[in-house]
Formats: C-alpha cells, structure tokens, sequence
C-alpha cells in the first residue's frame, strides 16, 4: 500500500451495530484535531462515516478504523473480515451513494485484501 509521507497514525475498533459509524465520526474528528489537520475536516469525517457504515452493513465482524497522515494530508482505512470487494452500484433509494461521494471526495481510493478480508482506503488532503 502506499501510504503518505507522514508519521502520526491512529486506530480505532468501533463497535458492532447502530451507532458504530457515529464513535467512528467522533474519534476522527478528535484524531483530526490534535494532528493539527489542515485540510476539510468534514470531508474525512464524512469519509469515514461512509467507509464504516458499508464495513458495519456489508461485513461480518468489527471493522478497524486506521488513520494515517498528518497536518497536509490523510489516509482514511477500514478493514473488515469480508472479502468481497466493494463496486459501484446505482444510486437510489437503495443505496448506492457511498462509493460515488468517496470518490469525489478523495483524491485516490481503492481495495486492497488483507487476511481473510480487505481494506477500502482514500486519501484526502
């Protein structure tokens, strides 16, 4: 993977069911904080909370929420014990819009498998 050029990194277990993208939200925006991010805060929190709540939808298990970067730039991921990949699917009352807001918020995003599963990252900054 390549992660960007900077040494701060956290990472969080939110737990399973309602509310997991919420925590997820929280310890992002403090993370953000105390790193002295400069870039759009609300964009990787809403980042994140997407990414969370497709891991929390999608897959079994706890995610892990895992942030890397620093005050220019910041690399969201989450990893989850299932190996299907994310796609791309039609936007409607369904769903569907999660994806398509990653990737217009992010500069790059993408899947990679780890283990048993896979991690669904974006940089943004």
């Amino acid at each position: 993977m390549d992660v960007p050029t900077a040494n701060l990194v956290a990472e969080y277990s939110p737990p399973d069911g309602p509310g997991s993208a919420g925590l997820a939200r929280e310890f992002t925006r403090r993370t953000l904080l105390a790193w002295g991010y400069s870039g759009a805060h609300d964009d990787v929190v809403l980042a994140v909370s997407e990414l969370v709540a497709n891991a929390a939808r999608h897959a079994p298990g706890p995610a892990l929420l895992r942030l890397a970067g620093g005050r220019a730039r910041v690399r969201v991921e989450v990893s989850d014990l299932s190996p299907a990949w994310p796609r791309i699917r039609p936007q409607g009352t369904g769903g569907g819009w999660g994806l398509p807001l990653i990737d217009r918020l992010a500069r790059r995003w993408g899947v990679v498998p780890r283990g048993d599963g896979k991690v669904v990252w974006c940089e943004l900054g």
